[in-house]
């Protein structure tokens, strides 16, 4: 008999997860479709309870646990997909969750439809945030303003290799935003599910949080911008436009959140309002 390898590769970069990784890890386990398996990254934890979680983890059928220096989770999941078997590669984040009917909700899109190369799902958002994000649209006017996608959306391995992998120069935050766009110049399509399958946590040390700090924030979209300048320079006035509206948006719902006159003025003080 041979081991037929598995259709997707959940990939998991973990650095010092802590309480958090267990409900990541119980997420997989709970899914209702089977065949797949999860291929975890240590990206150099020395936290104690993470250490645990991933040897008992380890010794589970149809996972594998690799263990490196600390290099960010670009590289940490770069060599989990360097590793997957699965045709399809599904990455999860140490602190994220799956509802356990997300592989039996995507992976059908991606089998009916071989010109598409990704699924995204709505995600819930949990700890320091709340509410759902509605992902999309997955396109490049709206890629080259915003991440419009979540890190957990189902694509096809050959996508992986056409990008080149994830950029380990996005150390601080921004890979999967630097990803999902480089497929999209690409040519690469999507397709979303609109359930809410995935579930994002924002923590108080969260690395999503830290890429948003004054400096931290700006280097990285230089970054991006010189890394995609082509792009931007050839789609400039729609980049400028989505990033306004986008701004616009939050500054609406602040306006809603504090709609005190003197919170108003704060606000218009600050230049965030008009």
């Amino acid at each position: 008999m041979t081991d037929a390898p598995p259709r997707v590769s959940i990939v998991m970069p973990v650095f010092d997860a802590g309480r958090h990784l267990a409900a990541a890890l119980a997420s997989v386990r709970a899914q209702t479709r089977r065949d797949f398996e999860l291929v975890v990254v240590d990206d150099g934890s020395t936290d104690a309870r993470t250490l645990a979680l991933l040897d008992e983890a380890a010794r589970r059928p149809g996972v594998r646990v690799h263990r490196q220096a600390n290099q960010g989770p670009a590289a940490a999941r770069n060599r989990a997909v360097a590793d997957a078997r699965g045709a399809y590669v599904l990455p999860l984040d140490a602190d994220d969750t799956l509802a356990p009917e997300f592989l039996a909700r995507t992976v059908p899109v991606l089998d009916a439809a071989p010109e598409v190369g990704i699924v995204h799902t709505w995600v819930g958002l949990t700890g320091a945030h709340h509410g759902t994000w509605r992902t999309g649209p997955f396109t490049l006017a709206a890629l080259l303003a915003r991440c419009t996608i979540h890190v957990s959306s189902l694509y096809r391995r050959a996508l992986w290799e056409d990008v080149g992998g994830y950029d380990p120069r996005f150390v601080d935050g921004a890979e999967d935003w630097d990803f999902w766009l480089s497929a999209a110049a690409r040519g690469w399509k999507a397709l979303e599910v609109p359930e809410v399958l995935a579930h994002y946590r924002r923590s108080p040390a969260s690395r999503e949080r830290a890429a948003r700090r004054p400096g931290t924030s700006g280097r990285l979209m230089r970054t991006l911008v010189a890394k995609h300048r082509p792009l931007y320079e050839a789609h400039l006035e729609d980049a400028l436009a989505a990033m306004f509206e986008e701004l616009q948006g939050v500054c609406l719902s602040l306006e809603r959140i504090y709609g005190h006159p003197a919170a108003r003025l704060y606000l218009r003080l600050r230049g965030l309002l008009a």
